[in-house]
């Protein structure tokens, strides 16, 4: 699983890319995304353009992918039986926002010049399978979703997660796009709107946007997908445990203390069996009990509490338990937080044996 950021040399200074994928490289980063659908001018032009980019990709190890289809072939005189071009500026890989014919796109994926290709994955055409059934080097062939300037034009999240699935069972490695939250960030268009693969996301933060990419269990890479994104921004990514679903709490009423801070960036794991009631970690009670928990906060429990077993549950103190469903207290479970209700959503993504951590 990895992490990218977007840029495009016709829209802002080619000086400012540099140092930005720079920051981003130290970061950890390791793609770059670049768009040749909104290029204007031929082959000298984005020669001009793209090939700092490329440079100072390489010089921060991160890979570039160029956003391309049969009308910028055609437009820079490429045949799809020659990528040289795209080698020789400086790409690691070429995304298909519109493909060629399936049998057209597993034969570009045996091209001499070890260059990947990447299929859209936002559209339910059966295109990403036509090119499977047509023996593709699948080791150079996966799924990118699309971004989308406009509101209210971004996918929904059950539809995302559909397609990317269906890539996933085909063996490729799918990407997504979120969006910074900068007013003057850009894209390869005019409109200034966002730029996210999930509508739902559009206007949520940029770290929340990735944790719920991660937590489906079906995006592989997430990518910002207008430019710059902030350095705060950058670096909530980079902090990010793609394995791990990362839940933002607040403290209960009178919780604030040392149970709640324990609670705060520890490894934290759902048990192996289930209750639709709450989501528990049994692992915690060794760690948590020898505090010493006394009852507090015993009210009903409703779904996006936080609770510990305190010291009137014997063997049971110290467990950590999540609240998916209303129910009683018998005054043994102390509520030392509330998952923030933006972010209830992603308790749906947790099962038996599922990694996950609590965030301030």
């Amino acid at each position: 699983m990895g992490l990218g950021v977007s840029v495009y040399p016709e829209r802002v200074d080619v000086d400012a890319i540099v140092q930005y994928l720079g920051r981003a490289g130290t970061l950890g980063y390791s793609r770059v995304f670049s768009c040749l659908l909104s290029a204007e001018g031929g082959r000298a032009h984005v020669v001009e353009r793209f090939s700092p980019v490329a440079r100072a990709a390489h010089e921060a190890s991160m890979a570039l992918t160029l956003d391309v289809s049969p009308v910028v072939f055609e437009r820079l005189g490429i045949s799809p039986d020659d990528l040289s071009f795209f080698c020789d500026l400086g790409a690691n890989a070429i995304r298909l926002d519109e493909a060629f014919t399936p049998r057209e796109v597993a034969a570009l994926t045996h091209n001499p010049y070890g260059l990947a290709v990447e299929l859209n994955a936002s559209t339910a055409d059966g295109t990403v399978a036509a090119v499977c059934a047509c023996e593709p080097d699948r080791s150079r062939l996966s799924a990118c979703h699309n971004f989308y300037p406009q509101r209210y034009t971004g996918l929904s999240a059950s539809f995302m997660e559909q397609e990317s699935r269906a890539a996933k069972e085909l063996g490729l490695g799918v990407a997504a796009f979120v969006s910074s939250g900068q007013p003057d960030a850009c894209g390869p268009w005019p409109l200034k709107e966002g730029l996210p693969t999930v509508e739902a996301h559009r206007n949520a933060p940029i770290d929340l946007q990735a944790r719920h990419l991660f937590a489906t269990g079906v995006v592989d890479d997430v990518l910002v997908s207008n430019c710059f994104a902030s350095d705060d921004e950058l670096r909530s990514l980079a902090a990010l445990d793609p394995a791990t679903v990362a839940l933002r709490v607040v403290p209960a009423k009178g919780a604030e203390g040392p149970l709640f801070n324990a609670l705060l960036g520890s490894s934290l794991r759902v048990r192996g069996d289930s209750s639709p009631y709450m989501l528990r970690d049994s692992d915690q009670r060794a760690r948590l009990a020898p505090l010493g928990i006394a009852p507090h906060n015993t009210w009903g429990l409703v779904p996006g509490d936080v609770a510990v077993v305190n010291d009137r549950g014997g063997r049971y103190a110290g467990e950590l338990q999540v609240v998916l469903k209303a129910m009683d207290n018998d005054g043994t479970k102390n509520v030392v937080a509330n998952v923030v209700e933006e972010e209830r959503f992603l308790l749906g993504y947790l099962g038996p044996w599922s990694g996950f951590s609590l965030l301030a």
